[in-house]
């Protein structure tokens, strides 16, 4: 099948145009985005639908990670990390040593002291407790 008039490349290989839904799909995406054709004939190509183009060209992080709240017991963990702010009951955040670890403890702890909360930091030794929560560290923060 010949497209713009050409039917094979320089080498002899059979040109292969894009097919008529590709057509279409790309030509709905040009009326719906106002994108250029070309781009849209890529992203068409890519499968991405018209209403996700704009995200899938300007990716926001928030965007890409997932809901907090789909994760196991979370709105538990929510319900009861707020029922410990609002009745004064001491909070400590168990972290960890690497660098995300120690930055998100960082950060639950300010987020803590906005609400007028005073939380306790514990990050276990690497060496005598190895690596995430323990039945020392439990005693220790008891």
């Amino acid at each position: 099948m010949d497209f713009l008039g050409v039917s094979t490349s320089l080498t002899g290989r059979t040109w292969v145009g894009p097919s008529g839904p590709l057509l279409r799909s790309t030509e709905a995406m040009v009326q719906s985005t106002a994108l250029p054709q070309a781009l849209c004939a890529t992203l068409a190509r890519l499968d991405v639908p018209s209403d996700e183009a704009e995200a899938y060209l300007s990716p926001q992080l928030r965007n890409l990670m997932p809901d907090p709240q789909s994760l196991c017991d979370m709105q538990k963990a929510s319900a009861r990390l707020i029922a410990a702010i609002n009745s004064g009951e001491k909070i400590a955040i168990f972290a960890d040593y690497d660098v995300d670890g120690a930055t998100s403890a960082a950060l639950i702890c300010l987020w803590l002291r906005h609400f007028g909360c005073t939380p306790t930091l514990y990050v276990p030794d690497r060496i005598d407790e190895g690596y995430g929560p323990n039945t020392a560290a439990m005693q220790n923060l008891a």
